[in-house]
């Protein structure tokens, strides 16, 4: 079971002190039972209205350490659970910040938002059910034992039926989860066709065949999951009822299947069937744990297999310290560089290279090309995001290894086409305060956004306007090379020019080298060279040749 090897990511002993408290907890318990049946038998023999003082300080004592050692064990223990999801949840996080992009963005983020978010939720709410499960089999086996003191037979036939109980209810459990398992998918679904509906929520406006078959697909979905619950409650009921069934049977066959081999079982009756009725509240706590437990395994599951997919993903040398890269560098060279993606049977691959490519320090470089000529990919290269098939990456003479990537990459500020504009202004430790006031004055954005503490103020922003954040965050960060990916295109005309004739010059006489993406050809001569790619080949136009690109 996944959720106990969660556990055991601790270093301390969870499941040792859950045992002991559990062990404390049914003890007392079945110490309550024993004093009880004594002292109601004694003053059924004896006529007496009251049991002597010791039975009943024992009695007192029973229930104290009962109610200790329940408290404890549900609190220690949800403490521990807690402690393990918080424990594997930061490594999914730091496996998943030191993940190979590439293969990141063929792996998928649904699954990694449900397994670090709900499926931490889901351990949560219902681990404690474990401990539950634990102390209701612990307090099985003791009560078991008390009535093996008073009769072997019933002992050994009360053993036999909950064994052979067990094994069925385990069998209709696995029903349960495999209409769980189905549910799962139904629901899964139905939440990607209403994700089409809103999505989608103009076009099936402007076409009513759109919408009436979107209606009949949800429609017969959601009568596929009306039916796949009904069984999910049919099989849960029937579960429940044969776990009642099976207590009734237990008090039948001490009644009168036991006096029959034992007749002198018959003045034991009492204590036997008390004893049956006090373990109805820790077999009905077990089957109810269980059931609940099944989705707290199943997330525990998917957080245990994540992390070791995550593991696969991580980038070589991503936990290394990294050999430092001089932020004084002259020149950043891509020496016959080739990638290529994979591609289907039959088709042919795109590939982009060889790519032999210098860029001085201080530099402002546009990056041209059509659709799909391989912009965004060179990008990648060059910023150490991908890694090449082929080719090296340079600064000055030295060559960018895995060791060196993270250095390397600590010179860039990006702001790519996909951007993100983060909220919290991360991993610049102070602000200062001037130099942002003029960069959002600068950027036209001093009435409309601002920096308080380490946070912009606002961000829910046209594209435009949280692009230029974007561009404030990246040089705040005050890093020699900038990288822009079609900055400019969302931008309205009147800030497009004063972008390539005022901001673009300003931070190259600053020292900035300046890599940017760009299709604005009548601003090309802001650059001082212009890269032009076409089908994954690159080359260098001269500035004769820069129109009508």
């Amino acid at each position: 079971m996944n959720l106990l090897r969660l556990l055991q990511l601790l270093e301390k002993k969870p499941l040792h002190r859950l045992l002991l408290t559990a062990v404390f907890s049914a003890l007392s318990t079945t110490g309550i039972l024993a004093l009880v049946t004594y002292a109601a038998q004694k003053i059924d023999s004896t006529k007496e209205k009251f049991v002597d003082l010791p039975i009943a300080g024992l009695f007192v004592v029973c229930v104290i350490i009962y109610i200790i050692s329940d408290s404890r064990m549900i609190a220690r223990f949800a403490a521990d659970i807690e402690q393990a999801i918080d424990y594997l949840r930061m490594q999914l996080i730091n496996r998943l910040r030191h993940a190979d992009l590439w293969k990141l963005e063929h792996f998928g983020q649904s699954r990694l938002f449900g397994s670090i978010t709900q499926s931490c939720k889901v351990i949560s709410s219902n681990s404690q059910y474990l401990a539950m499960a634990s102390r209701s089999v612990i307090l099985t086996v003791t009560i078991l034992l008390y009535i093996a003191t008073v009769s072997m037979l019933s002992f050994f036939l009360l053993t036999s039926l909950l064994i052979a109980a067990a094994a069925v209810y385990y069998k209709l459990g696995l029903s349960v989860e495999r209409c769980q398992k189905d549910l799962a998918s139904d629901e899964s679904k139905l939440f990607e066709c209403v994700s089409d509906l809103l999505d989608g929520f103009k076009e099936q406006r402007l076409s009513s065949a759109h919408s009436r078959a979107l209606g009949e697909d949800y429609g017969k979905l959601s009568s596929h999951t009306l039916t796949t619950r009904s069984e999910l409650h049919r099989e849960s009921w029937n579960q429940f009822v044969f776990g009642e069934t099976m207590v009734h049977v237990m008090l039948g066959i001490v009644v009168f299947i036991v006096p029959i081999y034992s007749p002198a079982v018959s003045k034991e009756l009492v204590k036997i069937s008390a004893a049956i009725l006090f373990m109805i509240a820790p077999i009905f706590g077990l089957m109810q744990s269980l059931t609940v437990l099944r989705a707290a395994t199943a997330a525990a599951d998917r957080m245990m297999v994540l992390e070791e997919e995550l593991k696969a993903l991580e980038e070589q040398g991503s936990d290394s310290e990294p050999e430092t890269v001089p932020e004084n560098f002259s020149v950043i060279r891509m020496a016959d560089i080739e990638f290529s993606f994979p591609s289907q049977s039959g088709e042919k691959p795109f590939a982009i290279g060889p790519l032999n490519v210098e860029i001085k320090r201080g530099e402002t470089v546009f990056v041209t090309g059509g659709n799909g000529s391989g912009k965004s990919t060179f990008i990648k290269l060059l910023t150490g995001l991908y890694h090449p098939d082929r080719g090296i990456l340079q600064v000055d003479n030295m060559v960018i290894s895995y060791d060196k990537l993270a250095s390397y990459r600590a010179l860039i500020a990006p702001v790519f086409s996909d951007f993100h504009l983060f909220s919290h202004l991360y991993g610049i430790e102070t602000i200062d305060k001037l130099a942002a006031e003029d960069l959002l004055n600068w950027m036209e954005m001093e009435h409309i956004a601002g920096i308080k503490g380490n946070r912009f103020t606002r961000t829910n922003l046209s594209t435009g306007q949280r692009k230029r954040l974007a561009l404030v965050a990246a040089l705040l960060e005050a890093k020699p090379i900038l990288v822009l990916d079609e900055w400019a295109a969302d931008q309205d005309s009147l800030f497009r020019k004063k972008f390539y004739h005022d901001l673009l010059p300003e931070l190259r006489r600053r020292g900035l080298t300046i890599i940017a993406v760009t299709h604005d050809d009548r601003y090309f001569d802001a650059a001082d060279r212009l890269l032009h790619l076409e089908e994954g080949r690159i080359t260098e136009l001269p500035k004769n040749q820069r129109e009508g690109i």
